[in-house]
């Protein structure tokens, strides 16, 4: 059993992880901005099949490498591909 101070610093943990996430989420759709602006003056479809194909794999393998259940890396990867997928096309489509 913890005491309140090891529950509050267990609850820093999670803190500093989700703030870590943040971070990684707007690095990720700055990084998938530059993108869509990319496709756009270049004249490329903003949905690529075949990369978030191999996004997928390359998830499910670390997830595996690292505890996380598949299902869980696979549910956040689809919101963050789904939202990223949104930018670009606003980009690319005008």
């Amino acid at each position: 059993m913890t005491t309140d101070g090891e529950l509050d610093d267990l609850r820093l943990a999670v803190d500093a992880a989700d703030a870590a996430l943040m971070d990684a989420m707007a690095r990720r759709l700055a990084a998938a901005r530059a993108i869509g602006q990319w496709k756009r003056a270049h004249a490329v479809g903003a949905v690529d099949p075949a990369r978030e194909a191999s996004l997928r794999a390359r998830w499910a393998e670390r997830a595996a490498a690292a505890g996380v259940p598949e299902a869980m890396a696979a549910a956040v990867l689809g919101a963050v591909l789904d939202g990223c997928r949104a930018e670009v096309a606003r980009l690319v489509d005008g």
